[in-house]
């Protein structure tokens, strides 16, 4: 039987990372770097891989889609709880949420999102 189409990276941490639009770096105190995988032009829904700088902050922000983390390197602060390689977090659509690396770790994760990309920093 034959197979279909697959996108397959070989390598994440080998991915060329970039800024992010100005709306999503307008969540943290400094840069960060992600990469789109994916994009499905029907849905909305938007695969990336990003790379937080050990210490970056993140303000309380909320998404109209759904979005899905997978860290694979680091530590993660998911809404104050540290999560690290192997992590899995969702956070359910237009909830108040805050994810930001350690002070002291960079951190490199999958981001999934089940729509398309938007963002509202929640007034702190």
């Amino acid at each position: 039987m034959a197979v279909g189409k697959a996108l397959i990276v070989d390598d994440l941490r080998s991915l060329e990372l970039r800024k992010p639009s100005e709306a999503a770096s307008a969540i943290y105190d400094r840069d960060i770097g992600l990469r789109l995988l994916f994009e499905d032009p029907a849905s909305g829904e938007e695969h990336y891989v990003v790379r937080y700088p050990a210490g970056v902050k993140g303000r309380v922000h909320t998404h109209t889609a759904a979005h899905t983390i997978i860290v694979l390197e680091g530590q993660l602060d998911a809404n104050g709880q540290v999560i690290g390689p192997g992590a899995y977090v969702h956070f359910p659509a237009g909830e108040p949420m805050r994810h930001q690396a350690t002070p002291d770790s960079p951190c490199m994760f999958v981001l999934i999102f089940h729509g398309p990309f938007d963002v509202e920093v929640v007034a702190e």
